[in-house]
């Protein structure tokens, strides 16, 4: 797929994924329209449905031709059961999965009047690998894996919009309870982390195959799922 004008969503825009995605698509040509809590062409709390509706309907009414959804909005609540409140376990599962489900819902119309569309989510290992003391994550992310892949099978007659889940491994970001610095010195140690900037490019290439698969399994390699070759840091 030529990315160039491709009209392209995405959400969580301002993380360290969504962030160095964005900046790769626009290098593609893509016209990228970028959701996020704050800094972005449209600014949304993930975590309130109502908004975050709001937000769906409002880019839908707007943009009439939608090419592309990337869904990166997600938060990582790591607590053991006694500790987990039920706001967290709501925050998970709006952030992670229903702003998803909000914006596939409402923009789908959109995205259907493109001949070559695709709405791509971005999930975790922990939605396909149970792990103590996150169970309110992989909750959230097994049921985005869920949605995804039954969403696939959904509109696989139609053949549009297309459906392609990113099942995830540890990418060095801030992203849940450990800061940047702290991955950093556990890299330098030798766990394996994804950068930022690699899985850009990772998703770019398969964004661009047209013949991409319904599901990819990216992680490093100490997982032992595969061989990946993850770069230093910068």
């Amino acid at each position: 797929m030529n990315l160039k004008n491709k009209v392209v969503v995405v959400t969580g825009a301002s993380g360290g994924i969504g962030r160095e995605l964005v900046k790769k698509l626009k290098i593609e040509g893509a016209k990228i329209i970028s959701v996020s809590r704050n800094n972005s062409d449209y600014n949304c709390d993930f975590n309130d449905q109502l908004k975050t509706k709001k937000i769906a309907n409002q880019i839908s009414e707007e943009h009439k031709n939608i090419d592309i959804l990337i869904n990166c909005a997600g938060i990582g609540i790591y607590k053991p059961l006694e500790d987990l409140t039920l706001e967290d376990w709501n925050r998970s599962m709006n952030i992670c999965t229903t702003s998803s489900f909000l914006f596939m819902k409402n923009l789908l119309k959109n995205i259907s009047n493109s001949d070559n569309s695709l709405i791509l989510n971005i999930g975790s290992g922990a939605g396909a690998i149970p792990m103590a003391g996150r169970s309110a994550y992989c909750a959230a992310k097994f049921a985005l894996r869920g949605i995804t892949l039954s969403l696939a099978e959904e509109y696989k007659r139609i053949g549009k919009p297309k459906f392609c889940l990113i099942t995830l491994g540890s990418t060095l970001t801030s992203f849940g309870p450990l800061s940047f610095e702290e991955k950093k010195l556990e890299m330098e140690k030798g766990k394996a982390y994804f950068t930022p900037e690699w899985v850009a490019e990772k998703l770019t290439e398969i964004i661009k195959d047209e013949n991409r698969e319904m599901e990819y399994v990216l992680y490093p390699g100490d997982y032992g799922f595969g061989e990946w070759e993850v770069p230093e840091p910068k």
